[in-house]
C-alpha cells in the first residue's frame, strides 16, 4: 500500500470490526447495545461506526479526485454496520491505485460549521482526530456496557492478559 492515509484508515476500520464481532458475541448477538450511547445527548454505538466509516472516505475519496461515497445501511444490525466497515475498506484499498493529491482542498462540515482545509491539514487536524474520537466512542459505549476489551482491541498492539489491572498493580 503506497498511500499512508488509506493504510491508516483500512488498518483500524479492520480493528473496528473485529471489535463490533467482541460485541456481538458477548452480548449473544442481542441488538439493543447498537442504540446504547455514553450520554442522552450523544450519538448510539451504531452511529459512532457509522460516522468512523464516514470519516475514512471523507478524506481518501476527495484525496483520490473521486466523489465521496458511503456505505451506510438503513438497517442498524452487526451484519449491516461489519457489511459497511468492508465494503468501505475494499473501496478505499481501491484507491491506492490512483493518483494521491494532498494539495486538494476539502470541504466538509464540523457538526454545522464548515471546513476548508488542505488534504493533508484536513487528514491531521479533522480527519484523524474524528476518527479515533468516534472509535473510542464505540470502546467506551463496549465497555460502558461490559463487554471486556482490551486496549489492544482499540489499537491492536497492547497485550495484556485477560483480567489484566494497572489499577491493581498488575505487571
Amino acid at each position: 500500500m503506497k498511500n499512508k492515509h488509506i493504510q491508516i484508515f483500512i488498518e483500524y476500520l479492520r480493528l473496528l470490526s473485529g471489535l463490533l464481532k467482541k460485541v456481538e458475541v458477548h452480548v449473544g448477538g442481542d441488538e439493543s447495545i447498537l442504540h446504547e450511547r455514553l450520554s442522552p445527548d450523544m450519538f448510539p454505538l451504531c452511529v459512532q461506526v457509522e460516522i468512523v466509516a464516514s470519516f475514512a472516505l471523507r478524506s481518501c475519496c476527495p484525496i483520490a479526485g473521486v466523489e465521496v461515497r458511503s456505505y451506510a445501511r438503513a438497517g442498524k444490525s452487526f451484519a449491516n454496520l461489519r457489511a459497511q466497515l468492508e465494503d468501505t475498506v475494499n473501496y478505499i484499498a481501491s484507491l491506492d491505485d490512483k493518483q494521491s493529491n494532498l494539495e486538494v482542498v476539502i470541504e466538509d462540515m464540523a457538526g454545522p460549521a464548515p471546513v476548508s482545509m488542505q488534504a493533508e491539514d484536513f487528514l491531521l487536524r479533522f480527519a484523524y482526530p474524528n476518527f479515533y474520537f468516534h472509535l473510542g466512542m464505540v470502546y467506551a459505549i463496549a465497555r460502558s456496557q461490559g463487554v471486556p476489551l482490551t486496549k489492544g482491541d482499540f489499537d491492536g498492539l497492547h497485550q495484556y492478559p485477560p483480567g489484566f489491572s494497572f489499577e491493581r498493580g498488575d505487571s
